[in-house]
């Protein structure tokens, strides 16, 4: 009930925030000279949406009744006209349900929607109306059975960033270059993916940034993505006044698209060799690389470099796939993540994890921007070294696609006929 109530974002996407302006409690009071047991709490809340200047706020109040082991909510907007409700809340005059004992053991209840229309039938005139309750009833059942079960969660967002901090800077990134880049996408990848996804990563980044420069000090950080693909992330970090770049074996189409400035690099890598001065080591969804992330960072000859890398598919130091298994309540994707932090850990980093708010199912950022006191060096040269003796870069997809079309030119021996 409580995520109903006070954090109304966690059910509705569109809300950025609930503002509780007034909650009162009170029992009410016996009947014929016997206790109800009846609690009414009252409360009146604004729900503050994300597109501030699109979407109009709404003031609502709620009504929670308990009596026993039931439990009633109720929803009503503080609306004059029904057209001032906004379009991410129900079209209704109001809205409630509840969980109502059934036996007087407490061990089974039933679920109960109620609602007030604004007009006979409009509550489910339209396929948007029909499809709100059925998410409703949806997301009841799964958080009832959840909870009987004793579920909990086991990531937590907005650690590192805080919610509001990191959400008023992904809009405003997003105002600013999401619809161009999406309508002149010239990849035959999704541009609603990889668009909404790096700016996405660019505002928890920026944030961060901002949060470890001192107010005094106009010298911003510089940075390297390594595998930088489409070289979105890079654009939308140097169009925002960061000096760094990006490298990846091939470039892309898109890269002919963006302002000159953008400094991204065309070659091969080899990441036991790999030397920067960038203050950042970004590798973002950077398959082989991802684990040398670290170690390129604690090599780096900034003396406070920090590193961030978000894993995806699953590789050694030696560019090859690794064979995990996953474990009773563990992941193959989070037995990598330990691996990744346990490679930190050798370089000297203090490791951080955030879950990130991305559209992605492999969205935990590892970070090291602290060092742990002692000499790693040699922990670090036999990373390295070990790294090296096994290492195979991958082959380019334009070299593999390239060479699977000369194979298939290629005319076959066909067996004479007897």
């Amino acid at each position: 009930m409580d995520k109903w109530t006070l954090s109304a974002e966690t059910i509705i996407p569109p809300v950025e925030r609930t503002v509780v302006d007034d909650l009162t409690k009170r029992q009410e009071p016996s009947h014929n000279g016997a206790d109800l047991g009846l609690v009414n709490s009252h409360i009146r809340r604004t729900l503050i949406p994300k597109r501030k200047g699109k979407d109009c706020w709404l003031e609502e109040d709620v009504v929670v009744s308990k009596l026993d082991s039931s439990t009633y909510i109720q929803f009503i907007p503080r609306v004059t006209n029904s057209s001032d409700i906004p379009f991410y809340y129900p079209q209704v005059a109001t809205y409630g349900f509840g969980y109502i004992r059934t036996d007087d053991n407490c061990t089974a209840c039933t679920l109960v929607i109620l609602v007030r229309e604004l007009a006979i039938g409009s509550a489910v005139a339209t396929k948007k109306q029909r499809s709100v309750w059925q998410d409703l009833v949806k997301k009841l059942y799964k958080w009832t059975v959840t909870e009987r079960f004793g579920y909990q969660k086991h990531s937590e967002h907005d650690v590192i960033i805080g919610y509001e901090q990191y959400t008023a800077k992904y809009h405003q990134l997003k105002a600013k270059y999401a619809q161009r880049w999406v309508e002149g996408w010239t990849e035959q990848t999704d541009p609603k993916k990889f668009v909404y996804e790096d700016i996405a990563i660019a505002s928890w980044l920026l944030c961060l940034w901002e949060q470890n420069t001192d107010a005094q000090d106009n010298n911003q950080p510089t940075f390297v993505d390594l595998g930088c693909g489409n070289g979105f992330l890079v654009y939308l970090l140097t169009s925002e006044g960061y000096t760094g770049y990006g490298i990846d074996q091939c470039a892309r189409k898109i890269w002919t698209q963006y302002d000159c400035q953008v400094d991204l690099r065309a070659q091969t890598l080899e990441p036991f060799n790999f030397v920067t001065d960038a203050d950042w080591v970004i590798g973002n969804h950077a398959d082989e690389l991802a684990p040398w992330v670290p170690i390129i960072a604690a090599k780096s000859t900034s003396p406070s470099a920090k590193f961030v890398v978000i894993p995806c598919c699953p590789h050694d130091l030696s560019g090859k796939k690794m064979p995990l298994k996953a474990n009773a309540g563990q992941s193959k994707y989070h037995i990598y993540v330990k691996y990744i932090c346990d490679l930190s850990e050798q370089c000297g980093f203090l490791t951080e994890r955030e879950y990130l708010r991305i559209p992605s199912t492999k969205n935990v950022a590892i970070l090291g921007r602290a060092r742990t006191l002692g000499d790693h060096r040699d922990s670090i040269a036999k990373l390295c070294e070990s790294g090296e003796s096994g290492f195979v870069a991958r082959i380019p997809d334009s070299v593999k696609n390239k060479l699977s079309m000369e194979k298939a030119k290629q005319p076959t021996d066909t067996p004479l006929m007897q």
